[in-house]
């Protein structure tokens, strides 16, 4: 047994194969740019094929918005996870030194394992038990920098992939701008439509209008236009997708010489949507909604009577507008739906509209007051409902006005159409007067002929307000100034006013009095006298004549025994 004591392992100096680890550094941060570069490169010649292949397709397909979304976001997930997994390399790709070691002597032989060797005892993994052997290991270190102090260990780093990568990235980055720009405004468009702009996929035929945002009033027409540019066919197609799911095709024809194409729908029952093609041109997918036309549905109509009606208000539905002229017609409109605005038109000699008002808790009810005059024959009623779709409704709500006649008025007395009559006398006027709702006013009128001035005397009325008058009125001529003379003839008449100040004034016929002398007045009343009496006397020959007619028939009758018949009356 040995009397030496147990030799303990010695430690290797600090810095031993600095080089050679800071050399294998480099290898390390190479390796990572490498991977790193390669991977984005891949992600952008994906990103490249990605976006060249959807405009392809689009371009010879016409893909709908939908299935481009589908694409381009599945195209942004690849590419996307392509650029997570270049992220990653940064951490994946940092290998320690040992490997980093074996992956130089692989392509070094030269090293003789002495690399991992080297770089095992710098770092400390090793140790060794005595002086000997570390100095030992160290002229191994030493040896084994001086080896690698010349060479570029980083030339180890495989760039054949990252090469070819960038070289295939390169390319398709050179056709992709050639195509750009060859393309101008084509590829422009696709692009746009590739990240979902709404435009129409760039032909030789360009739709560059379509109609937009169309409502059409159920069962109605509607035309569908379009605007083209470059090459111009006769005709084109407007393909329709309706709400139901049935597909039509119809034919557009050019207008003229414009640039502009047309279609005409009858009778639309549903809403659709239609993309027009024109030669290879299409157009995006517009919509066209079918909707209800606001109708009337109900009508009431208050008319408020004129004042001096004195008449309670009166309720009136189509069919029963019988109104009076100066009333107001308050008119209650209920549409099928909400409104935003409505018009009442007059028809008549007052052609004009009134504005009615949409009701704010209910938006289906409209208000409106309209003047009756007397020229109104009806109206009828203009609806906008809330989607801005006008009525079609063309009734015509018929309205009867009863003109408020001027009163009636006759004399009765004097029965004459002349008469005489002295200076001083009291002619004794007889009257009768109607009106529908009341006679107000009565005014005896009169002038001495022929120009003389018309003068009025009020007749007090037994019943002021009354529908029907009568009465007599002593009128004393002697009060008329200046006095009438002998000769005068005076025109007299009455008028009748009703409560209505719009109504012109009845008036009678005209009666005519004539100024005589008393003597004169005296032998006109005993001619009249002679006449009553030279009547009398004739109904009293008369009289006669017929009783011995009826003895003569009484006794032929006794001796005939009945049978022969009563006499005619005689015709005299």
């Amino acid at each position: 047994m040995s009397d030496q004591p147990p030799t303990s392992p010695s430690a290797l100096p600090d810095g031993l194969g600095a080089n050679l680890r800071h050399k294998l550094g480099a290898v390390r941060r190479k390796l990572v740019r490498v991977e790193f570069v390669r991977r984005l490169a891949l992600a952008g010649s994906v990103t490249l094929l990605g976006l060249a292949g959807v405009l392809a397709v689009d371009w010879a397909t016409d893909l709908s918005l939908e299935v481009r979304t589908g694409v381009l976001l599945f195209l942004g997930g690849l590419v996307g996870l392509l650029l997570l997994r270049a992220l990653v390399a940064l951490v994946t790709q940092r290998r320690d030194e040992e490997s980093l070691a074996l992956m130089v002597e692989e392509r070094e032989p030269g090293f003789q394992s002495r690399l991992i060797a080297a770089v095992q005892f710098a770092r400390g993994k090793s140790t060794v038990p005595d002086r000997d052997a570390r100095q030992m290991v160290e002229r191994m270190v030493d040896d084994t920098e001086a080896y690698a102090k010349p060479m570029r260990l980083t030339e180890v780093v495989n760039t054949g992939p990252l090469k070819r990568a960038l070289l295939v990235l390169f390319l398709l980055a050179v056709v992709a701008g050639g195509g750009y720009y060859a393309g101008g405004g084509i590829t422009q468009d696709l692009l746009k439509r590739a990240f979902l702009a709404d435009v129409p996929v760039p032909r030789a035929t360009r739709v560059v209008w379509t109609s937009q945002d169309l409502k059409v009033g159920i069962g109605d027409s509607v035309t569908v236009e379009a605007e083209v540019a470059g090459y111009e066919p006769e005709e084109g197609t407007l393909r329709i997708h309706y709400a139901s799911g049935r597909r039509q095709k119809v034919r557009m024809e050019r207008r003229g010489a414009s640039h502009r194409y047309g279609a005409t729908l009858e009778n639309v029952q549903e809403s659709f949507t239609f993309i027009v093609a024109v030669n290879d041109g299409r157009s995006s997918r517009e919509t066209v909604r079918a909707l209800p036309r606001p109708v009337v549905v109900d009508l009431v109509g208050e008319q408020s009577y004129p004042p001096y009606m004195a008449l309670p208000s009166s309720v009136h539905r189509p069919g029963e507008f019988l109104l009076y002229p100066e009333s107001r017609l308050a008119l209650r409109i209920t549409a099928s739906q909400p409104l935003k605005a409505g018009t009442v038109r007059l028809l008549g000699g007052e052609d004009n509209a009134v504005t009615a008002v949409v009701d704010e808790a209910d938006p289906r009810l409209l208000r409106a007051e309209v003047r009756v005059g007397e020229s109104l024959t009806g109206f009828t009623v203009e609806l906008l409902d809330t989607e801005e779709m006008t009525s079609r409704d063309a009734t015509v709500y018929r309205v009867d006005v009863l003109s408020d006649e001027a009163p009636t008025v006759r004399i009765i007395k004097p029965s004459r159409q002349r008469e005489l009559v002295t200076a001083e006398a009291r002619v004794l006027v007889a009257y009768e007067a109607a009106d529908r709702f009341g006679i107000e006013k009565l005014v005896l009128s009169s002038r001495v002929l022929p120009d003389g001035d018309v003068r009025r005397i009020d007749i007090p009325l037994p019943d002021q307000g009354a529908k029907k008058i009568s009465g007599l009125y002593d009128w004393e001529l002697g009060q008329i100034e200046p006095l009438l003379r002998v000769g005068d003839e005076i025109e007299f008449w009455i008028e009748a006013d009703d409560q209505n100040d719009t109504t012109e004034a009845g008036l009678s016929a005209s009666r005519f009095l004539k100024v005589v002398t008393p003597r004169e007045k005296r032998d006109d009343l005993l001619s009249r006298v002679g006449d009553s009496l030279g009547r009398i006397g004739q109904a009293t020959d008369d009289q006669e004549r017929l009783n011995a007619v009826l003895a003569e028939w009484i006794r032929a009758q006794g001796s005939l025994g009945g049978e022969t018949s009563a006499p005619e009356k005689t015709k005299e």
